[in-house]
């Protein structure tokens, strides 16, 4: 791509003009200073901490071709003595640098099929189900979200955020695109939608399985998060959306958004209050119904909720984008996805379970699923969980409020990060409700193997908060540290079996 042809798509001012050279060709674009290559854009964005344009000088010295910034970040290359190389100043870089990304890579998600799905929780899992049903249904699918990049068994690009930034995501989306892939499923963070990782990229359904507190260290409240994720569903987005309506943002989400939607409800109430969704989850005896244009049955891992419209969730996603519905419930029913709900052992008749849930509202979700199948043979639930550090602090009191619904409640460290352990785990019992049996292990090895310990035939032991995760961040670095691993360590070693083929 040529200079010219880059500041004609951006529409932005070249400093100083002279160097505005049509001749300069750009082979890459990248956010990093350290990872400029001879011939490259350096997109020098505002930042959390800093800004972009102080590692100019750096970007130059690697072989830095031109410079993406705002009018801030050109001051600061003024005041530093210049860049030596032309200098693009847009009002929104964020913007920009997506559309040259997309431009790079010859905007692969133009013949692909997209799909992108937003929400607090269930992403990943939704994601993986519709990604199910495509492949079953011949369609080569990849998928892009907290579990990393995957594209059948050719590409498997790990990444530290839920959405890849631009400069990563469109070189994912033109790797699947030749390797062979007709459609990609992705995970759409809430901060993506805001710093605009994902503009230039027209999804042909677009999913909100619905909202809780998170993010709330980012975003100022809730309205703010809830305004981020309807970005998504807007005509420059998306052509048409399926929205579960089973909280008042995704009944809101349905009658605001400006484009198409399909309403999903699994409530699976009674009082027929989600008679007015499209998509209707029924219980018929033991088994589960899908009720709309026809009826499908489907199956989930463990009767509860959140599973429930995970499932329902995407079985109506991988319709609208041409997947039989018989051939997207079955699919979905058998379905399984890394670190969500992952059963590791059923040793001693007692199971083990790994999950992601690390919010106030997904860990009451998965609690109370666990609590209501095992009050039924009067057996115990134990959990094990804690919160991340650097992260919203002010969901870590409901963490451990849901947590402590539990027979028994293991407070340990999950990522601390750079923060105080003893603190992190403080502000979550601090949560914990009344009476209930809480106890405090800060080494989450040691509270793994003691809930083992405790456990008898029919309890259900669960970790919660890290799911997938292989490692675990701590102020001296990241060490190895696999939950699903690790519990099957322990109950290998108390029951002297393996666990579930896979994990060991």
């Amino acid at each position: 791509m040529r200079l010219a042809e880059l500041v004609e798509s951006v529409g932005g001012v070249v400093e100083p003009p002279a160097l505005q050279r049509g001749d300069v060709e750009i082979d890459g674009v990248s956010l990093s200073s350290s990872s400029i290559d001879v011939g490259f854009l350096f997109a020098a964005l505002p930042g959390h901490r800093t800004h972009g344009a102080r590692f100019v000088s750096d970007a130059v010295s690697h072989g830095a071709a031109a410079i993406l910034t705002d009018d801030f970040g050109r001051e600061i290359i003024e005041a530093g003595g210049g860049a030596g190389v032309p200098v693009i100043t847009v009002p929104d870089p964020r913007s920009a640098l997506s559309h040259v990304a997309s431009t790079l890579a010859g905007h692969p998600q133009d013949s692909i099929s997209m799909v992108g799905i937003t929400g607090t929780n269930g992403k990943t899992t939704v994601a993986h189900m519709v990604r199910a049903a495509l492949e079953v249904n011949g369609v080569h699918c990849g998928v892009i979200g907290t579990l990393g990049s995957q594209f059948a068994d050719r590409v498997s690009v790990p990444s530290a955020r839920t959405t890849p930034e631009a400069t990563d995501l469109f070189p994912i989306l033109r790797t699947f695109k030749d390797a062979g892939a007709k459609a990609v499923v992705m995970e759409v963070s809430s901060i993506a939608l805001c710093e605009h990782r994902v503009d230039g990229i027209l999804f042909d359904s677009a999913v909100f399985t619905g909202l809780s507190h998170d993010h709330l260290d980012y975003h100022r409240d809730m309205e703010d998060y809830f305004a981020a994720k309807s970005r998504l569903f807007r005509p420059e987005r998306a052509r048409r959306g399926v929205v579960l309506v089973d909280d008042e943002w995704g009944a809101r989400l349905a009658r605001e958004a400006r484009i198409p939607v399909t309403t999903v409800s699994a409530r699976l109430s009674d009082d027929e209050s989600n008679e007015g969704a499209d998509w209707i989850v029924r219980r018929r005896g033991d088994e589960l119904f899908l009720t709309g244009e026809m009826d499908v049955a489907f199956d989930v891992p463990i009767s509860a909720g959140f599973a429930v419209a995970n499932a329902a969730l995407a079985i109506v996603t991988a319709h609208t984008v041409g997947v039989s519905l018989d051939v997207a419930a079955g699919a979905v029913s058998s379905a399984t996805v890394p670190g969500r709900m992952e059963l590791v052992s059923a040793l001693g008749g007692i199971h083990f379970i790994v999950d992601y849930a690390h919010t106030p509202d997904a860990v009451e979700q998965v609690v109370r699923a666990a609590v209501a199948q095992c009050s039924r043979d009067s057996n115990r639930v134990i959990v094990v969980v804690g919160a991340g550090g650097d992260r919203d602090p002010h969901k870590r009191p409901g963490i451990g409020r849901a947590a402590s619904l539990a027979d028994i409640t293991i407070i340990t460290d999950d990522n601390p990060r750079s923060e105080d352990p003893q603190r992190i785990r403080s502000e979550v019992l601090a949560g914990t409700r009344e009476g209930a049996d809480v106890r405090e292990v800060g080494s989450r090895r040691e509270a793994i193997a003691g809930a083992v310990e405790l456990a008898l035939p029919g309890d259900v032991v669960l970790v919660l908060g890290k799911g997938h995760e292989a490692t675990q961040e701590r102020a001296e670095g990241l060490l190895a540290f696999d939950d699903r691993q690790v519990l099957a360590f322990f109950v290998g070693r108390r029951f002297g079996g393996g666990s579930r083929e896979g994990v060991t």
